[in-house]
């Protein structure tokens, strides 16, 4: 036999050949096994490196801002949502903690490392709910209708009955849940110093507190308004005695007319037939502040002196003209859209414009009548309710200025042409 492997081995190389390829195989196995030797000592190696604690010296600032927190471990751990509360940290680094979620009546509005929850807030006496708490948000409260949330000090808070506005007031703010009632007085009011819920009419102001109030509430009147009633006064009075002494001038020139045809002796114009004609026909009263004189409007039945003379007598007296159809027949001529620009051009200020806009707020001709009330009052200085001419003057100017022409020639037509005037 062995003879038979010498001559295997020696002879025919196939003894040779046989241990050639035994020995790749056990090459190739060993190397095989190297590699997961290898393999594995890395494995091995990453597992501790991660294993390892972190460094002593972490901080919360190295951890992910908002969805992680540093335990007493020092581990970076993620955060519980809102609704839940954490129960037990995290066991390796920027893992995820354990967390429960909060029981009834207690909540977490956000995410959290707490392991309570807070409890739910409980309305209290003139309170109602909103929206009732669940474990993500807290419960919600509010102020009851007629009640406002006052302010005691920075931490307590209570609901109070809403104000109501006091005599003379009126209100700019109804009340809120959040805020109380705002009250200031009413137009042509002011503010009662002795009792500060009350405003007094301007009417019965005396002092001279109460006037500089009202003069800043209602406005800086217009030329011919308020502010200069001593001008005002006086141009009336010049008024006056000027009529006076026209209407005896008057009187004087007729007499002496009647007393020249007279003389002459004309035969249509009788003493005694003048005095007929006079009885006879129609007389018009002109009052006057000297006195009644009676005038003939039967113009026709007149001497032509009397025509001549009667035709030269001025108008002295004005028409009376009362103030609530003057201001009904302006608004039915001048545009809605245009009534308060005019109330401007007459010296009515934006202060007394908003009052009435705010007093008025769903009857638009109601506030305007009310601007146009404030300029023709001011104006007539208390006469009854009468419209002086000047004022009248005043205003068609404004509307040819306005370009509404159309409206200040109804006007003169309804009142007379005062456009020369003053």
């Amino acid at each position: 036999m062995f003879h038979s492997t010498r001559y295997c081995s020696f002879k025919d190389g196939v003894c040779e050949k046989s241990n050639l390829k035994r020995m790749a195989v056990l090459k190739g196995k060993w190397k095989e096994k190297n590699i997961f030797i290898v393999s594995t000592l890395l494995l091995m190696c990453w597992s501790v490196g991660l294993s390892a604690p972190p460094p002593s010296n972490r901080t919360h600032s190295q951890c992910q801002e908002g969805s992680h927190y540093l335990s007493k471990e020092g581990l970076c751990c993620g955060k519980c949502h809102q609704g839940f509360r954490l129960v037990k940290d995290c066991s390796v680094d920027n893992g995820n903690a354990e967390c429960k979620p909060c029981s009834s009546g207690t909540y977490r509005e956000s995410s959290n490392a707490f392991r309570n929850c807070d409890s739910c807030r409980k309305c209290v006496e003139n309170e109602e709910v909103v929206s009732l708490c669940n474990r993500s948000r807290n419960q919600v409260c509010r102020c009851q209708t007629g009640f406002y949330l006052r302010k005691i000090d920075s931490e307590t808070r209570e609901c109070t009955s809403c104000e109501t506005c006091g005599s003379g007031e009126r209100v700019t703010q109804e009340c809120t849940p959040e805020s109380n009632t705002v009250c200031e007085c009413s137009i042509f009011h002011y503010r009662d110093q002795m009792n500060k819920r009350t405003c007094l009419s301007c009417k019965n102001c005396t002092s001279t507190d109460c006037r500089q109030e009202c003069h800043q509430e209602l406005a800086t009147p217009s030329t011919v308004g308020v502010s200069q009633p001593s001008n005002t006064s006086t141009t009336v009075l010049l008024l006056v005695f000027g009529c006076g002494f026209v209407f005896l001038l008057v009187v004087v020139m007729i007499l002496a007319c009647v007393v020249f045809w007279r003389v002459k002796g004309l035969s249509s114009f009788p003493s005694d037939e003048v005095i007929s004609q006079g009885t006879k026909s129609t007389q018009k009263l002109i009052q006057g502040q000297h006195g009644n004189v009676f005038i003939p409007t039967d113009l026709s039945s007149a001497s032509v002196c009397e025509r001549e003379l009667l035709s030269k007598l001025p108008d002295c007296v004005p028409k009376e003209i009362k103030i609530s159809d003057f201001i009904y027949s302006v608004l039915e001529q001048v545009p809605p859209r245009r009534v308060k620009e005019l109330v401007r051009s007459l010296g009515v200020s934006d202060r007394v414009i908003e009052l009435a806009e705010n007093d008025y707020l769903r009857d638009t001709k109601e506030a305007q009548y009310q601007m146009l009330k404030f300029w023709a009052c001011g104006g007539s200085q208390g006469r009854g309710g009468l419209l002086t001419l000047h004022l009248l003057h005043d205003l068609l100017v404004k509307l040819r200025n306005m370009e509404l022409g159309g409206a200040a020639e109804e006007l003169e037509t309804i009142y007379g042409d005062y456009s020369g005037d003053k």
